[in-house]
């Protein structure tokens, strides 16, 4: 049996303790000329591969990916039809949980304002800045993955009542969780909304002007899901005519964000580069993630954990 590794931050030691703990022929390609020779061969695939590769891996079973989002691999002709697909869920909670709820910290406490003066060498106190607080506010979740929960448990800590939605409720959820069906209902109820949902046919444009004016005025909204949630030009709206207070944005619409876009330098919007997944961990828990799959691919011919389900894109 042969594994190919196409993820570039697996060094010669990870591909030397993978051969160890599976006992079978581990190799790393060391370009995409030498990864389109050896796809053909391999059984298994680690790595986020390109178009080319995925038509050439005829006899792959199992795709493993470094990353939650698959919408790429997904849209991409595979070799073998019958490839299962498993992502990285639970490699990013914990860092982005922690960058979506920085950015939210950033405006209550004006750290983004208070940074551009340290720039420019002012010392203002910004009295005028309207200061607020997590203590009892009502922050929505859209999405609630791993992402979700992570950011919900967090959350917790700081006093805040937290209303999630996701598009398939299971009923088995720790927190009450709805669905994205009733977000209009409950959207008025909000502070804060931090949006970690996937990109699928579902939630493309889905936090559109329309749905963004059922919001309280002075709601910030954070994105650390997919750019395509939100189109642009509705954000752009909605922050110029003041139907939401702020957004703090991981990811946009179009991405990465072209320089005439007027949020660049809009005061009441935080941009970071799509960088709230990167964690020094990411590599020891996706290596973890592989191992436990590793043992159900042996055992059954196939892997449990993450595995991705076709028609809903997650």
């Amino acid at each position: 049996m042969n594994v190919l590794i196409t993820w570039k931050f697996l060094d010669d030691t990870d591909v030397e303790l993978l051969r160890q703990k599976t006992g079978v022929n581990v190799i790393k390609s060391d370009s995409k000329e030498h990864a389109l020779e050896l796809a053909p061969h391999a059984d298994v695939v680690f790595g986020f591969p390109s178009t080319e590769i995925l038509q050439a891996a005829v006899n792959c079973k199992w795709l493993q990916t470094p990353y939650v989002g698959v919408e790429r691999i997904l849209r991409s002709e595979w070799g073998n039809t019958e490839m299962v697909v498993t992502n990285a869920s639970g490699c990013f909670g914990p860092p982005i949980a922690e960058h979506a709820i920085g950015l939210i910290l950033a405006f209550n406490r004006g750290l983004h304002l208070a940074r551009d003066n340290q720039n420019g060498q002012v010392w203002n106190m910004n009295t005028n800045y309207p200061f607020r607080e997590l203590s009892n506010a009502t922050v929505g979740i859209l999405g609630y993955g791993d992402l979700g929960r992570n950011i919900a448990i967090r959350l917790a800590g700081f006093g805040c009542r937290t209303i999630a939605f996701r598009n398939n409720p299971t009923g088995h959820e720790k927190h009450k969780v709805h669905s994205l069906e009733s977000f209009p209902d409950l959207a008025g109820e909000l502070d804060y909304l931090i949006c970690a949902l996937p990109e699928t046919p579902k939630t493309i444009g889905l936090l559109d002007k329309n749905m963004m004016q059922l919001l309280p005025k002075h709601v910030i909204i954070v994105n650390v899901g997919r750019g395509s949630l939100i189109p642009g030009d509705d954000l752009i709206f909605a922050l110029e005519q003041g139907i939401i207070a702020g957004a703090g944005l991981d990811v946009t619409d179009p991405e990465p964000l072209p320089n005439e876009s007027p949020l660049w330098k809009m005061p009441n919007v935080i941009i970071t580069p799509h960088n709230s997944a990167f964690t020094p961990f990411h590599k020891e828990r996706l290596m973890q993630i592989f191992l436990e799959n590793w043992d159900h691919f042996k055992a059954n011919g196939e892997p449990k954990i993450n595995v991705v389900d076709e028609q809903l894109g997650y």
